[in-house]
């Protein structure tokens, strides 16, 4: 072996050696600010202001109802290790109650928004409105700056960014419902409320004080469709499809598929509000 080859690995070995014996500390895995949100509307929201400065975990699996989840105590730890967590608040999250938050930065992302009241609790629905979203954006910004004041100019470049989305997303929708203003639609579960008030449609849930419906609400629902004339009930993948089926059968129209709680939220929320304008048939 060349001289200075001995030499390079003798160098190899003494650095390993002191990195196994702690004398050279080890870069950390991950400098990134540990934020965790309970759905995926609210994790994308954190990824758009946070951009590379975050590393993001989302609670909630797909096909998973956020009304009866039940965290797993591997998640909860992961929540009490984080920097930050995201909650959509409005009653959404009561399973969380149960868990102690001390110490824990908690960012709640309804603070200042206008909740609607169904049978005297809040909707927790409220991402589904884009309008509503800006506030949640908002608040979301507010809170990784006073966890990591560093980030201040570019979290606030990048919510400016993002709710330039939006906003792009709100025309887009009050555009495409515009000759749709005051018409029924038909849902398995409540959940468009806030889309639905800005808009000016009337949203008709199946569902019956998060009940399954009886003969009476049942034969509503299908007079309403018929009625109306409309085209389609849209029905959500956490749901059991069973009640809106028989209604659909009955009243002759079809059932179309609609995620409250998918990814890609401008792109999911477009195609909402075309799904919504199709089943009233405008």
């Amino acid at each position: 072996m060349h001289p200075i080859d001995k030499s390079c690995a003798a160098a190899v070995v003494l650095v390993t050696m002191m990195i196994i014996s702690g004398c050279i500390e080890q870069p950390s895995k991950s400098d990134k600010l540990l934020v965790v949100a309970t759905i995926q509307p609210l994790g994308e929201f954190v990824r758009a202001v946070g951009g590379d400065r975050v590393d993001v975990t989302v609670l909630l699996p797909p096909g998973a109802e956020p009304h009866t989840f039940e965290p797993t105590p591997a998640q909860m730890k992961r929540v009490e290790s984080a920097d930050l967590y995201v909650k959509n608040g409005a009653g959404l999250e009561l399973w969380l109650d149960r868990f102690s938050s001390e110490g824990l930065k908690v960012v709640d992302a309804s603070e200042g928004v206008e909740l609607i009241y169904l049978n005297g609790t809040p909707d927790p629905h409220i991402w589904l409105s884009p309008r509503s979203a800006e506030i949640q954006v908002e608040n979301i910004c507010r809170a990784l700056i006073e966890v990591d004041p560093e980030g201040r100019e570019f979290y606030e470049n990048n919510r400016d960014a993002y709710i330039k989305e939006l906003r792009g997303l709100d025309e887009y929708l009050r555009s495409r419902l515009a000759s749709a203003e005051g018409r029924i639609f038909v849902v398995d579960h409540p959940a468009w409320s806030y889309l639905a008030r800005d808009y000016g449609l009337v949203q008709v849930a199946i569902e019956e004080g998060e009940r399954e419906p009886g003969p009476r609400r049942i034969g509503y629902i299908v007079k309403t469709v018929k009625d109306n004339d409309i085209k389609a009930i849209l029905v959500e993948p956490e749901f059991n499809p069973k009640m809106a089926e028989v209604i659909a059968s009955e009243a002759g129209c079809q059932i179309v598929e609609i995620d409250p709680l998918a990814g890609d939220y401008i792109n999911n929320m477009r195609a909402a509000g075309d799904l919504i304008a199709e089943s009233i048939g405008v």
